[in-house]
C-alpha cells in the first residue's frame, strides 16, 4: 500500500513537470511580436498611439500606403481603402505604414471594450 501511494505520488509530480512549461507558454503568446525583421527598409518616421472601440471602424490609411501589420492580425483588419475594422477581440494590434521612400510609421491600435 505504501508502495503504491509513492508511485502515485511520483507520477502526479511528473505530470505536473510537464503542465508548468505549456502554462507559461500560454503566457508568453500574448504578448506583442518584438521581430524586427518585418520592417526591412528605410527609417522610423514616428509611432502613433491609437485607441479605437470593438466593432467599429476608422479610415486611417490612404488607398496607396503599403501596409504591413506585424502582430494583432486577429484584432484588426485594414480595407484595400486603408479603413481599418476592429474585431470583437480586445488588445493591441502593431502596423507599420511605408511611403514610397521606405521610411514607416507604426501604428500600435488598441481596441477597447468603451
Amino acid at each position: 500500500m505504501k508502495n503504491v501511494r509513492n508511485v502515485l505520488i511520483l507520477l502526479t509530480l511528473t505530470l505536473s513537470i510537464f503542465t508548468i512549461p505549456s502554462l507559461s507558454s500560454q503566457v508568453l503568446a500574448k504578448e506583442i511580436t518584438t521581430n524586427s525583421s518585418v520592417v526591412t527598409q528605410g527609417e522610423l518616421i514616428t509611432t502613433v498611439n491609437y485607441n479605437m472601440l470593438r466593432n467599429s471602424s476608422v479610415k486611417l490609411f490612404s488607398a496607396n500606403q503599403n501596409i504591413q501589420i506585424q502582430s494583432g492580425g486577429h484584432l484588426i483588419s485594414i480595407s484595400s481603402g486603408g479603413v481599418v475594422s476592429s474585431n470583437n477581440s480586445l488588445g493591441t494590434a502593431v502596423v507599420y505604414s511605408f511611403n514610397p521612400n521606405g521610411d514607416y510609421v507604426k501604428y500600435l491600435i488598441t481596441v477597447n471594450a468603451s
